[in-house]
């Protein structure tokens, strides 16, 4: 997402993010705006954003009527439904241009992936998962299986590249 396109209801979502939820790293918030993180720290400033242990110490809002800990609930879901919609259109992206710049399409899935992992580590927290249920039959995944499924996914992508006459290589 490019800085202009970053809407106020998103920037200020991201500011909750930022002065309410310290368990949300600022690699993940300048994920969820679609920056990087040098991007993240530029933008910060430029909207006058206090550093975050002031933000983080301020009184909050009295018109806040949810506990912290759905409040919490509520950003990592929502960090998490955001990530896994730029992983959507990244794909849709790589597919319609065959994006030539496969290094960076390489990297910014491994940064949402870290992203995911993120969000199902504070949902787990709390005993919820990111489809929205509480414990379930099925213990959670480990980071060993979530690699694997990017794998997968990835493997996929290369050979659909490769079926189309490109070379599918990412790195």
């Amino acid at each position: 997402m490019k800085t202009s396109a970053i809407t106020d209801d998103v920037r200020q979502r991201a500011y909750d993010y930022y002065a309410r939820h310290p368990k949300v790293s600022l690699g993940a918030i300048a994920s969820f705006l679609g920056v990087s993180v040098w991007s993240f720290r530029r933008l910060r400033k430029s909207w006058g954003w206090p550093p975050r242990s002031e933000a983080l110490n301020a009184e909050p809002p009295q018109s806040v009527p949810a506990s912290p800990q759905n409040t919490l609930r509520e950003a990592a879901l929502s960090l998490a439904q955001v990530t896994r919609t730029r992983i959507d259109a990244l794909v849709r992206e790589q597919r319609a241009d065959g994006a030539d710049d496969h290094d960076r399409t390489a990297r910014t899935l491994a940064s949402y992936a870290k992203t995911l992992t993120a969000a199902q580590s504070l949902l787990e927290q709390e005993g919820s998962t990111l489809d929205g249920h509480g414990h379930t039959e099925k213990p959670p995944r480990s980071i060993h299986e979530l690699r694997d499924e990017l794998a997968r996914h990835l493997e996929r992508v290369i050979a659909e590249e490769e079926a189309r006459g490109r070379d599918g290589l990412l790195v």
